[in-house]
């Protein structure tokens, strides 16, 4: 694993560790043997108390396809107006406006 890459854990994994976690009583040193930080442990396990079990399951919630077609829109609308506002610029600058 390159260095700034992330490991994506399954749910499986982060009970195991967190129960190692609560077996051994040392949360630096099961952190370093998995080659985690020691506040992601403290972070699943808050997140675990709290009843995040969607968080265990996997990494990101999925976005509603409504959302995700809305985001394509803007972004092509943003793209839409910076190029118009492009070619008024040039439109100006050709008339000697600006």
């Amino acid at each position: 694993m390159r260095r700034g890459q992330r490991r994506r854990f399954t749910s499986q994994q982060k009970l195991e560790i967190l129960r190692e976690w609560e077996r051994t009583r040392n949360g630096a040193e099961v952190a370093r043997a998995h080659g985690l930080p020691a506040a992601r442990l403290y972070r699943w396990k808050k997140q675990l108390e709290h009843g995040a079990d969607e968080y265990l399951k996997s990494g990101r919630p999925k976005k509603d396809q409504q959302v995700r077609e809305l985001e394509r829109e803007n972004q092509r609308l943003k793209e839409t107006v910076a190029s118009q506002a492009l070619e008024l610029m040039l439109l100006k600058k050709k008339m000697g406006l600006v």
